[in-house]
């Protein structure tokens, strides 16, 4: 299994520890989510170098986002221009910890 699960108090931290991020790692992010539903998560990619497509990762970002769950991805700088640029997608782990607080921060605010 690429995918290395590591549960933090808030919110799931899944690393992918290959170069290579392609279509096939997707269907097992979906089958890993599966189990993990109702969980936040931060999706580190910080160890690939290369993608060999990124359309649907940011779709299922984008249905996790509409069913109310974070979803950060975080990428090296210079593959930042990959996603769109309206999808929290990120260059360091402190960033996606706090694009994390800043929604759950807005969750709270929107359950007033």
């Amino acid at each position: 299994m690429s995918f290395k699960v590591e549960t933090k108090s808030a919110f799931l931290h899944i690393k992918f520890g290959e170069d290579l991020f392609a279509p096939s790692d997707v269907t097992e992010l979906l089958t890993l989510m599966a189990k993990h539903s109702t969980s936040h998560v931060v999706l580190n990619l910080t160890m690939v170098e290369e993608f060999e497509d990124t359309e649907a990762l940011q779709d299922f970002q984008v249905e996790r986002l509409d069913e109310n769950y974070s979803f950060i991805i975080i990428v090296r700088e210079s593959l930042l221009h990959l996603f769109d640029e309206d999808l929290p997608v990120v260059p360091t782990y402190q960033e996606a910890e706090d694009f994390f607080e800043m929604d759950e921060m807005q969750r709270k605010l929107m359950e007033e």
